[in-house]
């Protein structure tokens, strides 16, 4: 018969746990850190998008390491956790310019890359949406025809992947409304630039879909992709907005710089952390466990009359519903 000593186990354990709670919490921290400084590596703006993970698992560490060993890391772990949270405090904190009490467009933005289990059900909800603009990410125009199909659709395919079998863009309007690409320099990725015009309001909408920057060659083409968005809306004669899932959060490099040099806000400051991806299905957290990739960004004529995201589609991101309309200026 082998015996043991159940203090020693114990030790033992308390011990492995503070040693995996060093290094993770130690990692975490560096990288809450790291990913201000996006444009020295790929990976550290990559790491930007998850701060609100690296937020909940630095207040988790600090709570278990305090309770096992007391040290200073659980201080480090602590300020780190906080440097994440004074970042996501405007999700929540931050406001939008006054509406004028006019109509908006509505516009349903939706990445169903790479297949939903209900083709027929998002036709459904898209027609129900009544939206002025529809924006479909990661299909095609066969597969999207459906929603100009139905008996009563007002829709209209204005824009679709240049080749057709490949999955891209498909943009539908209630109206023919013109539609400029610009492509994205070295990669020839497509940007979209839509000027809609509806409820007595004319808009631009600059629209695109690609890759978070998940390795060195997808960071490129991320980069330029940005690059060519602000171009896009800087060139844009009409007050504009950027929706999509451009494959950035709002958190890195690429995106702060967007917001500072163009002059457009994050539109969903002040409506809470909106994660789109990935879709979960547990139960009371599970719409807190992604990130919100799919992005709303407005220049500053224009602010959100109503923002919202899902329902759950059946794709791998939920869909953002958005009505865009004329704001006082300086009021925010």
């Amino acid at each position: 018969m082998i015996s043991y000593n159940q203090t020693g186990f114990a030790s033992g354990l308390r011990t492995a746990l503070i040693i995996l709670l060093l290094i993770a919490g130690g990692i975490a921290s560096v990288f809450s850190v790291a990913a201000f400084f996006g444009d020295k590596w790929w990976l550290f703006d990559y790491v930007a998008n998850y701060r609100w993970q690296l937020m909940w698992g630095l207040f988790i560490a600090t709570i278990i390491y305090t309770l096992v060993a007391r040290g200073l890391a659980s201080i480090v772990f602590l300020l780190a956790a906080l440097l994440n949270a004074w970042l996501i405090a405007p999700l929540w904190l931050g406001d939008q310019p006054a509406a004028t009490g006019e109509d908006g467009v509505r516009i349903v933005s939706a990445d169903v890359h790479p297949s939903v289990t209900d083709k027929g059900f998002v036709i459904r909800w898209l027609l129900d949406t009544e939206a002025d603009l529809i924006l479909v990410a990661g299909t095609t125009a066969d597969r999207m025809v459906g929603l100009t199909e139905d008996e009563g659709s007002p829709y209209t395919i204005i824009a679709e992947p240049r080749i057709p079998d490949d999955a891209g863009m498909v943009i539908l309007g209630t109206e023919e409304w013109p539609v400029e690409v610009t492509l994205t320099e070295l990669f020839e990725e497509p940007v979209y630039r839509i000027t809609v015009g509806a409820n007595g309001q004319t808009i631009n909408v600059v629209t695109t879909w690609g890759d978070i920057g998940s390795d060195e060659k997808k960071a490129d083409r991320l980069a330029a992709r940005l690059e060519t968005i602000s171009a896009v809306v800087a060139s844009s004669p009409h007050p504009a907005t950027v929706i999509g899932n451009l494959g950035a959060t709002r958190w890195t490099h690429g995106m702060e710089t967007m917001r500072e040099t163009v002059g457009v806000r994050d539109a969903t400051e002040g409506s809470g952390y909106l994660a789109t991806s990935p879709v979960s299905g547990i139960p009371v957290i599970g719409g807190w466990l992604g990130i919100p990739i799919d992005v709303v960004l407005m220049t500053e004529e224009i602010t959100p009359l109503e923002l919202s995201t899902g329902p759950d589609i059946g794709a791998q991101h939920l869909p953002v519903t958005v009505v865009v309309g004329p704001g006082f200026q300086g009021s925010e």
